[in-house]
């Protein structure tokens, strides 16, 4: 699953700011939401480097 890591990351960001603008807030509670959304901050950084190539390939491309 090399290369796909981030690109499901960004997949759940995505869905979850479709949930946020369906009054996630309401679902979850301000505090929870804001914990939410602070660890997929974290860990789409934290991805961004450990990841050094493109999706799909096991190497960077040179």
């Amino acid at each position: 699953m090399k290369g796909y890591r981030t690109l499901v990351l960004n997949l759940a960001a995505a869905v979850l700011g479709v949930l946020i603008a369906a009054d996630w807030t309401g679902l979850a509670g301000p505090t929870s939401a804001g914990i939410i959304v602070t660890g997929l901050g974290v860990a789409n950084t934290v991805l961004r480097f450990l990841t050094d190539g493109p999706v799909g390939r096991s190497a960077p491309l040179r």
